[in-house]
């Protein structure tokens, strides 16, 4: 009897503990239905899978920083599932100010992540360019975006 008792409490405490993911996914969902949807720009820089629209708009930005010219570009990361994770970069004239927002990627975190930096540097191989945040107070990912050599 005191085995059937204890499969018992498990299986409630499974239960439980079922339901309450269910209803934090529920909520994370809820809050995601808030944001407003993501609407390009014609000056947006979009990188689809690697495929990248509007190179000219970066470039631009990036000779802005060089030459101490106020600037800003945002700069649109498609997730596998067509999320779109938007990344703004603001150049005041001394530091970059950078802003990923990830609160539409459904399989994400879906944060909002805020630092300064620095500079772009600019890294070449054969395969490929990396534009690369240095110098920032806090940042996980400091790629800015990957051009592909083709």
């Amino acid at each position: 009897m005191k085995k059937i008792n204890i499969i018992f409490v498990l299986f409630i405490s499974l239960l439980i503990a079922g339901c309450q993911n269910l209803e934090n996914s529920t909520i994370k969902n809820l809050e995601q239905n808030n944001i407003p949807d993501y609407t390009p720009a014609s000056e947006d820089v979009i990188d689809m899978h690697g495929e990248i629209e509007n190179k000219e708009r970066f470039q631009e930005f990036l000779n802005n920083v060089e030459n101490a010219k106020n600037d800003s570009v945002r700069v649109v990361r498609y997730t596998e599932e067509g999320d779109p994770m938007l990344h703004d970069l603001e150049y005041d004239g001394e530091v970059i100010k950078s802003i990923t927002d990830t609160r539409r990627d459904k399989f994400g975190e879906g944060n909002i992540i805020s630092t300064t930096c620095t500079s772009i540097e600019v890294v070449e191989t054969t395969e490929r360019t990396d534009y690369i945040l240095e110098g920032c107070e806090d940042i996980v990912d400091n790629t800015v975006l990957v051009f592909w050599n083709q």
